[in-house]
């Protein structure tokens, strides 16, 4: 007959522990996960953001290089509301639309148009640029707005 024998001063782990073990870490590892992959979405936000920006930098260095005065103002500061005007590639190939609102009357809810271009003293631009090709989740409604505004030289 065979007898076995218990060593009692065995020392490791038992198999439950070792199994609550991995639960607690694979709860740490979601959660960091989880967090990393939070913090992608919102970089990517920011990137997005900023390329917007570089872009609309340029179309504020366009209409702030046209020219503003009693006669002959050029005519692409003639007020309105244009939808999709040009579009703008950023430096990393990224291309956004640009539209573009004139306000003569910025005090005034709305787009006014009156007091004519020819008298208008006072104007207000609002650039947008909206990424052409859409992004997913909360980055599709994405647009980037900058306001200017002109006032008529001497």
């Amino acid at each position: 007959m065979r007898t076995t024998s218990r060593y009692v001063n065995q020392s490791g782990f038992t198999l439950v522990e070792v199994i609550i073990a991995s639960v607690i870490m694979i709860i740490l590892c979601v959660g960091t996960l989880t967090v990393f992959s939070y913090a992608v979405r919102i970089n990517r936000g920011n990137n997005l953001r900023a390329q917007a920006m570089s872009i609309l930098q340029k179309e504020v260095e366009y209409y702030r290089s046209l020219k503003y005065v009693p006669v002959g103002s050029d005519t692409a500061l003639n007020a309105g509301t244009y939808v999709n005007i040009r579009t703008r590639t950023s430096p990393d190939g990224r291309v956004f639309n640009i539209s573009v609102t004139i306000d003569n009357d910025p005090y005034t809810a709305g787009v006014q148009t009156t007091p004519s271009n020819a008298t208008c003293k006072f104007k207000e631009i609002t650039i947008t640029a909206v990424p052409q090709i859409a992004e997913t989740s909360w980055l599709a409604d994405l647009k980037t707005n900058v306001a200017i505004q002109r006032v008529r030289a001497n």
